[in-house]
């Protein structure tokens, strides 16, 4: 047997087999540095170890807009869900049912139209006729026939339309037209957050109030023509021209002189009260003036005022310019005079 082997061993030494080794197997060589051996060892040449690259191609699989369509739509029980959620939760929600009642104003402006009366207007604004004959009483003289084109100034709610006088308070106002003071205050387009603080020269509608009556007129005669000259009352007249409406039954307030721009004085000394009014109806822009003892006397349709609320004058100083402002026909003074609040004639008091 051991023959056999070295026979074996012989053949294979003399007839060698070459075996092809692949080109594309790389020779890899390493250098190991070992403990003891010395630096200057030669080094083996070692060769990079390449992969070469390889393209990755990723293939979606097709999906067709009928698989789309069909996709389940979780949109609507999400919502439920929501919902269920909120009714089983334990928070309470407010729900107003009743809006702001919108701003009520002091009063409304009204052109009278054919066919108006005063009737028929006081029904249109929900207030009775006599509101608007009390509050339009330099423009109606007559409440059965009213003038086309006038413009009447008609309260919201019943009442009076009030100018605030300088020093005035609530309680004198309330007693002037037999009213209540809280219904003054009670009513919201009055802005009166602190009734003790009237603004002087404001309007506010004294709810409820109702105008006392004038006394029976004089009949006393007086010039056409005026001067300045001072009665034994001690008020002279305002402007020096042609009186053009006499204090009568059918213009019961006061009298009408003809001023085309010209200045008006102060007919006796006293303190001015109120500055205002509305230039667009009635008196248009007034003055009211205080001259103690119970007298007051009032400028309407001026043009244009030169003093101020609380302001001292005396006798003759020109407190603006006559006009035609409010209900007027061409520019002239509105004249007035009261006496313990109750309107006068004012020919009685002037010379």
């Amino acid at each position: 047997m051991a023959l056999a082997l070295f026979a074996a061993v012989l053949t294979g030494g003399l007839f060698p087999v070459t075996i092809e080794t692949p080109t594309a197997t790389p020779a890899l060589a390493a250098s190991l540095p070992l403990p003891g051996l010395a630096a200057a060892a030669p080094m083996v040449a070692v060769t990079s170890l390449e992969a070469a690259p390889v393209p990755l191609t990723v293939v979606a699989p097709a999906v067709t807009q009928d698989a789309l369509l069909a996709a389940a739509d979780t949109t609507a029980a999400t919502l439920n869900t929501l919902q269920q959620a909120q009714r089983n939760a334990s928070v309470s929600v407010e729900i107003i049912t009743a809006r702001e009642p919108e701003r009520v104003p002091l009063y409304y402006r009204y052109e009278v139209q054919q066919g108006d009366t005063m009737t028929s207007i006081a029904e249109r604004f929900g207030v009775a006729s006599r509101y608007i004959g009390w509050n339009n009483a330099d423009l109606i003289i007559d409440a059965d026939v009213l003038a086309v084109g006038n413009m009447l100034q008609v309260p919201s709610v019943p009442g009076i339309i009030h100018g605030v006088r300088a020093g005035e308070t609530l309680t004198e106002i309330a007693i002037q037209y037999d009213a209540k003071v809280s219904e003054i205050i009670g009513f919201a387009a009055n802005g009166l957050s602190d009734p003790n603080q009237l603004r002087e020269g404001a309007l506010i509608l004294v709810v409820g109030g109702k105008r006392l009556p004038p006394p029976a007129p004089s009949l006393r005669p007086s010039p056409t023509f005026v001067d300045r000259e001072a009665s034994q009352f001690g008020f002279i007249w305002p402007v020096v021209d042609e009186v053009t409406s006499w204090f009568t039954p059918h213009h019961p307030l006061g009298i009408d002189i003809n001023a085309p721009y010209v200045g008006v004085a102060a007919s006796a000394g006293g303190k001015v009260v109120f500055v205002g009014g509305d230039p667009s109806v009635s008196y248009g822009l007034y003055i009211e003036v205080d001259h103690g003892g119970g007298y007051q006397t009032l400028y309407a349709h001026m043009s244009s005022i030169h003093v101020e609320i609380g302001q001292w004058v005396e006798t003759g100083q020109i407190l603006g310019i006559s006009g035609s402002t409010g209900r007027s026909t061409g520019p002239h003074l509105h004249f007035e005079l009261k006496r313990n609040g109750i309107t006068q004639n004012p020919l009685t008091f002037l010379p």
